[in-house]
């Protein structure tokens, strides 16, 4: 009797995220993004990053408070590595048959630490990292109300979702998950809590990401697992680390985004997802001073020779054409204010609006008229076009 009530007063911890330790002699309750898992006292799935690229994986306390009352409620604890074939390595069915207490805590403890030494110890078996198909293994081997916790950096190599494709940075979240659910690619997770944990940490050779791209990141998969079904999504902050992970087993390094050097003769592509981008649906820039520090260096170009410039704004595809010729024509406008002031001479600067065709368009729409996400990042631009007198 009085171990069902323990139970029940640990797990009613860990659901509301207490900050206090809990009236037991278990441990203080993990500090979990608030209503998120639902229910921790029921199977729980680790998707683990074991990969180069990504820190040596560990467990922080508030997962490993969530493999305690698993076990407490003995329930099914598994293990699925993130590499270029998601499997399952390990699938814990617990039984607490202690007699007493004492026999019952020390059963509990060891299979946390089992399971921990696990993770630790894991090791990649197939070359890159599809994320996407580990959370797909991690929903299909969970049963509603269990949850999946997520510990990897979420830059998946492979897959449906791969950051190796030229425009995934600048992907939209939300285009990415409507373009899954109308392939049918998304992981059935309805029922079941997902927790994130590290989004964006990395490791050697995988290059550090700024606060920028680490919230890209950690957006668009808050936003794919909330179009599977998830009950709740929560993200769980960890101290960065660089300690790289010992494997032969390859990952490839991502390629960050770079800031555009200006062409003197030429054309320089001013992506969206870059310095010089916009509030969706929007001539305004997202970041103003982040714009002014890029079109700096390509107004300095121009100011020192006798260039002609004309900026090409461009847009996704799908919607009405004359919407989008506005909008790239205004976001082409928005641009030359700024190189205006920063001293290009008005009279040499030029707008074109192109929308969503023109000669800087690639096709960007699916069969089904659904955007391709990151064919749609990559359309959308402001073109500079610098013509050098002959």
């Amino acid at each position: 009797m009085t171990h069902r009530r323990t139970r029940r007063v640990v797990t009613g911890c860990l659901v509301l995220a207490a900050l206090a330790a809990c009236s037991t002699a278990s441990p203080p309750a993990p500090r979990l993004p608030a209503g998120c898992p639902v229910d921790a006292g029921q199977a729980l799935t680790l998707v683990v990053g074991a990969r180069m690229g990504s820190p040596r994986p560990t467990l922080p306390g508030e997962v490993e408070g969530l493999v305690e009352v698993a076990a407490r409620s003995e329930r099914k604890v598994q293990v699925v590595r993130v590499d270029g074939q998601p499997t399952v390595a390990l699938a814990a069915d617990v039984r607490i048959t202690g007699k007493n207490e004492t026999q019952r805590e020390k059963q509990v403890s060891e299979l946390v630490g089992k399971v921990k030494a696990f993770v630790e110890q894991l090791e990649p078996k197939q070359a890159e990292a599809d994320v996407l198909g580990a959370l797909a293994e991690a929903a299909r081997v969970t049963p509603e109300g269990g949850t999946v916790v997520l510990v990897d950096s979420g830059l998946a190599t492979a897959g449906a979702v791969s950051f190796r494709e030229e425009g995934m940075w600048g992907a939209n979240p939300g285009e990415v998950a409507a373009f899954l659910a109308a392939q049918r690619l998304l992981p059935g997770l309805t029922g079941r809590s997902v927790l994130l944990v590290g989004l964006g940490g990395t490791a050697d050779p995988q290059p550090a990401l700024n606060e920028d791209l680490r919230g890209r990141v950690g957006k668009l998969w808050r936003e794919v697992v909330t179009k599977a079904g998830a009950t709740c999504s929560g993200e769980l902050a960890i101290p960065s680390r660089r300690d790289a992970f010992p494997t032969t087993v390859p990952v490839t390094v991502v390629k960050l985004p770079e800031e555009p050097k200006p062409v003197p003769c030429g054309t320089t592509k001013l992506e969206d997802s870059g310095s010089v981008g916009f509030v969706p649906d929007t001539a305004d820039l997202r970041d103003p001073a982040a714009a002014d520090r890029t079109l700096q260096s390509l107004a300095g170009v121009v100011a020192g020779g006798a260039q002609r410039v004309t900026l090409v704004g461009n847009t996704a595809g799908g919607g009405p054409a004359a919407g989008h010729v506005e909008l790239s024509t205004r976001r082409a406008e928005a641009v030359k204010s700024i190189l205006v002031r920063l001293g290009v001479p008005a009279d040499r600067i030029a707008t074109r609006g192109d929308g969503n065709s023109g000669p800087y368009h690639e096709n960007d729409l699916g069969p089904d008229g659904v955007l391709i996400p990151a064919a749609a990042a990559r359309n959308r631009s402001v073109v500079v076009e610098l013509s050098c007198p002959q």
